[in-house]
């Protein structure tokens, strides 16, 4: 089980089934969610000016590509130049609906993201996760 999963998604009820899912796989302890990709720079802002600030880094970050005000590229690009100690501290999966190849090509080229889940998550997706960050 790892301790905390970032979840930049903007649609709630997508939040609500992931955190069910994950709940049942007893994948985390920590379950956060925000809207957009501002909002998670915000987090990371935030987390920035805390003491012990690495210990407390997400594991894991699920981040959508199609949100409003920040997308999931933009929040990649900025969280890399802004925040690399983050970012080499934590894995990033794309969980997206793009059905735009460009996007599945992209993520291959991307050094800090893992690897591309279709949503919607589920169980058979959980697992592969588990074997891929070493959890089983």
């Amino acid at each position: 089980m790892i301790k905390s999963i970032l979840s930049v998604e903007d649609d709630t009820t997508t939040h609500l089934l992931n955190k069910l899912y994950l709940d049942e796989a007893k994948f985390c302890e920590n379950y956060i969610e925000v809207l957009n990709g501002q909002l998670a720079l915000n987090y990371f802002i935030d987390l920035a000016k805390q003491e012990d600030n690495l210990s407390k880094v997400p594991e894991l970050i699920l981040l959508d590509l199609n949100m409003p005000l920040m997308d999931g590229w933009e929040f990649l690009e900025t969280f890399e130049k802004e925040f690399p100690q983050f970012a080499e501290r934590t894995k990033i999966y794309i969980l997206s609906s793009s059905i735009n190849p460009m996007d599945k090509e992209r993520v291959v080229r991307e050094k800090t993201v893992c690897g591309f889940i279709e949503k919607p998550l589920d169980f058979e997706q959980i697992e592969r996760l588990k074997k891929e960050l070493g959890l089983v």
